[in-house]
């Protein structure tokens, strides 16, 4: 492809050398690092690899929105799954849009589902949207993929998990790449509604059609990537520019030079002719994972994940129209380590509360005198902002609506049992009837708000006709 048209990093080199206070000169062997395993990622992907999933954004939304939600910046945000190292316990880390209302968090990555334990209380999404841009949230999932990989972690030289960019002053710039799949939700958003209104209780609600046409299969899409710059947060000053910054990734609102030159070599050929409009850098971006690599000798360092975004701006330096990216370090992938990374970040307290609720969450399924599937689905309720007694009350009530609802759709679907004389009429009754239960299963965990009318059509679809 003509590459001519697309601008150069090195023009960012040059508009930053007098905030740095000298003449930067690009580390190419960094950059070879960088771009030889972006290769390797990609290279995953044609071999139907599932350890490609470990570069894969998360794409995140609540259940519920405010009515303001009207645009793809608003709705979505970007992020990672953890499955934490010490305890196997499940984490999104990532975005939180302040347009969000209180609801369960939704989260596919890689295409597989999953929500938080119960419903994030207005405060708690507040407190993470308007003190950092990114939060911490303890997650629930009923169909764990097999095989797992978790992001891949960046590693210094010398084999340690480590922070890139305080490596970077003796390169003075290095060379990152934001992995991002927001190009694609908001080209398949024009083709779905993202909101659906409840004139029961006046609420917006994110579509079924933005969440299985859009969340879930950007998530499953390989990521598009921005190449860009970064210099030691302590070698530039930036002055009032930023409000906080704690890493600065500096990129353009298109494809890049160096990208384009080797686009088909990293992602999909389908996003390497994008259009612009797409490829906009905005607050939906909040949360997506940067990624790089180091250069050590003749050898290159653990490529990996080495910041998510915190705050993105628009700013001109030098005649230049650049995007500038306050990051925010991962955590380390541990219970423990997330909890401090939350502290560091001034959120410690959100994530307390969150996982307060959650332990009231599970214990909850186990008080609930349910069938599971059931107790689970009834257990989507504010377990934080009223006593556990107050909701476990609620989601009694909802367990005894949805078991009642599960009953009258496998008994209208499946009906009674023809005669145990007739054994092969039996046995396809009651293979069936199993069919149209784990049907119905999985449609009331997806969706525990789902009337009786839709429980019946999804399930029917689901589980197709007897034989």
């Amino acid at each position: 492809m003509a590459i001519s048209g697309y601008p150069s990093l090195s023009g960012i080199a040059s508009a930053l050398g007098p905030l740095i206070g000298t003449e930067i000169s690009l580390d190419v062997k960094q950059e070879q690092c960088l771009q030889e395993a972006l290769r390797k990622e990609f290279n995953l992907f044609g071999q139907h690899s599932y350890q490609r999933y470990e570069v894969y954004p998360a794409v995140a939304s609540s259940g519920a929105l405010k009515a303001g939600a009207d645009s793809v910046d608003r709705v979505y945000r970007e992020g990672l799954v953890i499955r934490t190292e010490d305890t196997g316990e499940w984490y999104y880390i990532g975005g939180i849009s302040p347009y969000w209302a209180a609801d369960q968090l939704v989260v596919y990555q890689g295409g597989s589902k999953a929500t938080s334990a119960g419903k994030l209380p207005a405060r708690i999404i507040s407190g993470y949207a308007d003190r950092v841009g990114v939060g911490a949230v303890p997650l629930y999932r009923e169909r764990i993929p097999s095989p797992w990989y978790n992001p891949i972690q960046f590693r210094e030289c010398g084999g340690t998990l480590g922070i890139l960019w305080n490596a970077l002053s003796a390169y003075q710039l290095g060379f990152l790449a934001m992995l991002t799949n927001v190009p694609v939700i908001r080209e398949y958003s024009e083709r779905y509604p993202r909101l659906s209104y409840s004139s029961k209780d006046g609420h917006y609600y994110l579509s079924k059609e933005a969440e299985n046409n859009v969340m879930r299969v950007a998530s499953d899409t390989y990521p598009v990537v921005y190449e860009g710059v970064g210099p030691s947060p302590s070698s530039i000053k930036l002055g009032n520019l930023v409000q906080k910054i704690y890493f600065p990734f500096f990129t353009f609102n298109v494809m890049s030079r160096e990208i384009a030159s080797i686009c088909q070599e990293v992602t999909l050929k389908s996003e390497c002719t994008l259009a612009s409009d797409y490829l906009k850098i905005d607050e939906a971006n909040i949360g997506s994972p940067i990624v790089g690599s180091l250069a050590c000798g003749n050898q290159c360092s653990q490529f990996g994940i080495t910041g998510l975004v915190s705050k993105v701006q628009e700013i001109f330096l030098s005649g230049l129209q650049l995007v500038l990216i306050s990051a925010v370090r991962p955590p380390v992938f541990t219970s423990t380590g997330i909890e401090a990374w939350a502290q560091e970040l001034g959120i410690g307290d959100l994530l307390s509360t969150l996982l307060e609720g959650t332990r009231r969450f599970k214990r909850a399924i186990t008080d609930l005198a349910s069938l599971p599937f059931i107790a689970v689905a009834a257990s989507t309720v504010d377990w934080i902002d009223q006593s556990y007694e107050q909701g476990l009350a609620q989601a009694k009530e909802k367990a005894e609506e949805l078991q009642s609802l599960y009953n009258q759709v496998v008994q209208k679907l499946a009906g009674n049992p023809p005669p145990l004389s007739d054994r092969l009429l039996y046995e396809q009754w009651t293979l069936y009837k199993l069919k149209v239960e784990n049907c119905a299963r999985y449609i009331i965990l997806d969706n525990p708000n789902i009337a009786y009318d839709e429980l019946q059509t999804e399930t029917q679809d689901c589980a197709g006709y007897p034989d």
